[in-house]
């Protein structure tokens, strides 16, 4: 094939395993541009032969996201070993896209199968508050409260799920946050939901990072969630966010008094996605 154009109708027509492609080809569309069309249609492999190996064109072929770059002269068993990891490479991607297909099955599952009988405690609670609610004595008035507050609370925890679910795959936004506003929203929240708790909480004023505010905002409230519900057989509990320097980062802390762990099992307990 002599043209960008004829190389992507040839890939949807013959749908080959793997695609050798040369970066410059006649015709408007060049072999970066066809290699970019062929990997969005059809999720083909291709692999560049090329004889150029400047710094703008590799910076433009690294947009196809080619499974492998050859530059010319190049040896035989060099070919053969491109191309059985390019095999390999769209093997697993083929894997792990069945796998994320079967997660997202599951998690709609879940949330489907959870959120069936939260809707009905959130709904015929929503009926007793609004039509019996002066009916009830105070306690009655403050468990009803309680009722619909967890169901809002499990709402969201499965709106969490369902994220947590996606971080692998999903695009991270990332900007400026005021981890100090947001512990004190999180422990504030805790603080309504369980009135009779005494805890004292400290956070470090203005803690700021660059991170996605969704996700440290899930991460915020399963750790002072934890904490909140760990330090509940102490008369005195006490939770602190702050920072400490380490080098030339900054690490963010969540510390309490309550049960904790042995540091050995630390690596079973925090393992990184």
């Amino acid at each position: 094939m002599s043209t960008g154009e004829e190389a992507v109708t040839i890939a949807g027509e013959e749908r080959p395993d793997i695609i050798l492609m040369d970066i410059h080809l006649a015709g408007i569309t060049d072999g970066i541009d066809a290699a970019e069309e062929i990997a969005g249609k059809f999720h083909i492999p291709v692999i560049f032969l090329t004889a150029y190996a400047d710094d703008q064109t590799l910076e433009r072929a690294k947009v196809a996201k080619p499974f492998g770059y050859l530059v010319k002269p190049f040896r035989e068993r060099d070919l053969h070993a491109t191309i059985r990891m390019a095999q390999e490479r769209s093997r697993l991607e083929a894997e792990l896209e069945a796998a994320n297909r079967e997660l997202d099955s599951f998690s709609y599952s879940v949330s489907h199968d959870l959120r069936a009988p939260l809707i009905a405690i959130d709904g015929f609670s929503r009926i007793l508050e609004e039509t019996y609610m002066d009916c009830l004595p105070p306690d009655g008035q403050e468990c009803l409260s309680r009722v619909r507050q967890a169901a809002t609370s499990m709402d969201q925890l499965v709106n969490d799920f369902l994220r947590l679910s996606r971080v692998t795959r999903a695009s991270l936004v990332m900007e400026s946050v005021d981890l100090s506003q947001m512990a004190i929203e999180v422990f504030t929240g805790l603080a309504k939901e369980y009135p009779d708790r005494k805890v004292v909480w400290v956070v470090e004023p203005d803690l700021k990072m660059t991170g996605d505010r969704g996700l440290m905002m899930i991460a915020f409230q399963n750790l002072l969630g934890n904490a909140w519900k760990y330090t509940g057989k102490r008369v005195e509990a006490k939770i602190e966010v702050g920072s400490l320097q380490r080098g030339s980062g900054t690490t963010v802390f969540v510390r309490d008094n309550g049960a904790g762990f042995p540091p050995e099992k630390a690596g079973l307990l925090f393992v990184p996605l």
